[in-house]
């Protein structure tokens, strides 16, 4: 399973779902999707412009846990 933890980073980092939006110029359904873990398919470009915005590595954003 593929957890996202964009939603932590977001808090830890005092980001609102608005302010990502403003700063990715994505949709507010493409922000719920990693706000909420709900992703189904990524892009290259957002990982690298999540990882630009919150200053991390990509194992910052993305972790599989084993079922």
């Amino acid at each position: 399973m593929i957890i996202f933890k964009v939603k932590d980073l977001m808090k830890e980092q005092n980001i609102s779902r608005y302010r990502l939006q403003k700063l990715t110029n994505w949709n507010y359904k493409r922000i719920n999707a990693y706000f909420f873990g709900k992703v189904i398919n990524i892009n290259v470009e957002e990982i690298e412009k999540l990882c630009d915005i919150f200053n991390c590595d990509i194992s910052d954003l993305i972790e599989r846990k084993k079922d």
